[in-house]
């Protein structure tokens, strides 16, 4: 009878230690996040002349430089999503992303990464986040957007030339957009909105470039001085 009661308890202790490990392997699970990027798509070049370029760090609100992806209400509720990151600091996919979009566009080679030298003019571009946010608005009418506010300075960095004189001027340029978040309103869609927000001021930084090259110094898309 000892042995029967015996067998009894350390059956009832093993389906106790059972459940309990089995909740603490429940509780200790977790969902693996999904990861995101803003970089474009790179083709290869085919223009033969180069353009020296130099992407400075951007400079993003420190409410922004995250790597969880961050919706907000127009109430200004914000809601930090963990398990949907970018790959990396919302800063540094910034500045990645429009880098290997500049150098796409104008056919240049970035010396702030690659560090080489040039007998060119090299265009260092600094560009300034206000905003880059994901709104989510009360309205059905209305969806989501990404409300951007951003503003760069284009300085010409020219080479040591015999008569001294400098061709181009520093230009200051800003703009500010809504991009509508289109079809689902779910996070790839944010991410896809984010990435034509980042095309827009590419290729408003670009024509910048360009203008600057031939001394016109306006933009279309941008209000620049």
């Amino acid at each position: 009878m000892k042995n029967k009661t015996h067998t009894v308890q350390l059956s009832k202790w093993m389906f106790v230690s059972s459940v309990f490990f089995l909740g603490i392997t429940g509780c200790t699970t977790s969902v693996s996040p999904n990861y995101y990027t803003l970089a474009p798509r790179v083709l290869p070049m085919q223009d033969a002349k180069l353009r020296v370029i130099e992407v400075l760090p951007v400079n993003l609100p420190d409410r922004l430089n995250r790597v969880a992806i961050m919706v907000n209400t127009e109430q200004g509720k914000s809601t930090i999503l963990n398990n949907d990151r970018w790959t990396s600091s919302l800063a540094v996919e910034l500045h990645d992303s429009l880098s290997s979009g500049l150098q796409q566009q104008l056919n240049a080679v970035d010396r702030y990464s690659s560090g080489i030298s040039s007998t060119n003019t090299v265009y260092r571009i600094a560009v300034d986040f206000s905003r880059f946010d994901i709104i989510q608005s009360s309205s059905p009418q209305q969806g989501t957007q990404v409300e951007v506010e951003v503003s760069w300075v284009i300085k010409p960095l020219e080479p040591i030339q015999i008569n001294k004189q400098a061709v181009h001027r520093i230009v200051n340029c800003r703009m500010t957009f809504n991009q509508t978040v289109a079809n689902k309103d779910m996070i790839p869609d944010m991410v896809n909105a984010s990435k034509q927000a980042l095309y827009r001021i590419t290729s408003s930084i670009s024509d910048t470039v360009l203008s600057v090259e031939k001394g016109s110094y306006q933009v279309n898309t941008a209000v620049c001085s």
